[in-house]
């Protein structure tokens, strides 16, 4: 399979609370008691001074809020793969995944290796420039999330030219193309991707992978197949998706 060129966290750390300080409204109160108990020790050394009970005020400050309970819970639903168990995947899953939205001259390739290596490539055409980028990446650790999807992380992505450099090509007839280094789309080192399953249930997916399929084939909604045939990686920071190439 020749190489085409052109460019979707879940696991979000729980940030917990790093202090475990007194209210502001609890601080305020506090001076008010001490004059009081002061006022009245005075009066008399038979009467016991008044103080706050501390377990009520540490256990409302160290309480987790709802939000970050469930970040926590979401943060330990899934497995992570050992190194033999990711290879597996990665050769299961070895592949071409495209990008693409069917309108203009733009595209991007994924090519899976089975050792969880990947080339990637994207182009574009405007304005009489050619717009690229070409890289090699190695996917790392995998996390299974459930039946149906994958949470794998972008280890590594080395652009062969950086973002902006400008060059001139000639062609095997003369002619001279000029090309610009382009971003790449939707995938870049430290990314977290989401991997949904051939077969998975639409409801399982979200419209933003979905709409990639959708796209390039002027198909509606109601015509999407269900379950969803092919497999795919999903970007959720950028809700975009590289889809099984499925043209060849």
């Amino acid at each position: 399979m020749k190489r085409r060129i052109i460019t979707a966290t879940l696991i979000a750390s729980a940030v917990l609370m790093s202090s475990c300080s007194m209210p502001a409204a609890e601080t305020e109160t506090q001076p008010a008691q001490i004059t009081e108990q002061t006022e009245v020790t005075a009066q008399t050394d038979s009467l016991q001074p008044v103080i706050a009970d501390p377990t009520a005020a540490s256990s409302t400050v160290s309480a987790p809020s709802a939000s970050t309970v469930a970040e926590t819970e979401s943060e330990s639903n899934g497995t992570v793969l050992s190194d033999q168990e990711s290879l597996d995947f990665f050769a299961a899953h070895a592949d071409t995944y495209l990008l693409s939205s069917g309108a203009g001259g733009w595209a991007a390739y994924l090519e899976l290796a089975s050792d969880g290596s990947f080339y990637y490539n994207f182009h574009d055409f405007d304005a009489g420039f050619y717009y690229i980028c070409h890289a090699d990446g190695q996917f790392g650790e995998v996390i299974k999330l459930d039946d149906y999807s994958y949470a794998v992380r972008v280890d590594y992505f080395d652009m062969e030219n950086a973002e902006g450099e400008e060059w001139i090509e000639t062609d095997t007839d003369g002619t001279q193309i000029s090309f610009i280094a382009s971003d790449s789309y939707g995938i870049h080192q430290g990314d977290m991707l989401i991997f949904y399953n051939a077969g998975t249930p639409v409801s399982e997916l979200p419209e933003g992978y979905t709409v990639w399929y959708l796209m390039p084939r002027a198909m509606s909604e109601d015509n999407l197949p269900d379950p969803f045939p092919l497999a795919g990686f999903y970007n959720p920071e950028e809700d975009v998706a590289y889809i099984e190439d499925d043209y060849e």
